[in-house]
């Protein structure tokens, strides 16, 4: 339906008015109004979650659902609606990623898709299941992302030509992620915080 009603070329949305400025985190570093507003936004939704699923009904029906859904069904918990509830839930959040994101790149169909991959990567190193796993995962992702990117470039053009080190850096950075989820998951099969059971 998206490809048929705004075809599959990719849009373009400039920044809100209000948000393309920037702000001194730092005397003498400026850091862009709308990427903090991201910043912020992300860490809002990051405790709603926390809060829906550790502190409400609704999240301890989602829990024992999610743990065994027979016998919360026999218990009365209508699942079919829960698990309905949790996909528009889910739905909404990624819809908010994209109005965020629209913006630093462009709004086109499958505009989550590479994301997908590395959201799966914070969920195996987090622990599955475990939100607190998965808030600490996505911050260790993203930092060795961004650090590998700086600085593996700086690095190599140290051994080898500065355009060949522009072109190998970011591809060992993304590598980086992996290794990481590859190492980490040797050490603690179960993620760094695996949710608790039983």
């Amino acid at each position: 339906m998206i490809r048929i009603v705004w075809g599959p070329a990719s849009l373009y949305s400039g920044l809100p008015e209000g948000l393309s400025g920037h702000v001194e985190i730092l005397p003498g570093v400026p850091y862009p109004t709308f990427r903090l507003m991201i910043i912020l936004a992300g860490l809002l939704v990051a405790v709603l979650i926390y809060v829906i699923v550790a502190k409400t009904r609704l999240g301890m029906l989602i829990r024992a659902g999610a743990s065994n859904r027979e016998m919360a069904g026999a218990l009365g918990v209508n699942i079919r609606m829960l698990f309905n509830l949790v996909f528009g839930l889910g739905a909404s959040f990624a819809g908010l990623a994209g109005m965020m994101l629209g913006p630093l790149t462009s709004v086109e169909p499958g505009m989550g898709e590479p994301l997908l991959i590395l959201a799966f990567v914070v969920i195996i190193i987090g622990g599955i299941g475990s939100i607190r796993g998965a808030f600490m995962a996505s911050i260790l992702v993203g930092l060795v992302d961004t650090l590998g990117r700086v600085f593996l470039p700086m690095l190599l053009r140290s051994m080898v030509a500065d355009s060949t080190a522009d072109g190998v850096g970011p591809a060992l950075a993304s590598m980086l992620i992996y290794i990481l989820m590859a190492g980490i998951l040797v050490i603690r099969p179960r993620g760094l915080f695996p949710a608790r059971t039983g």
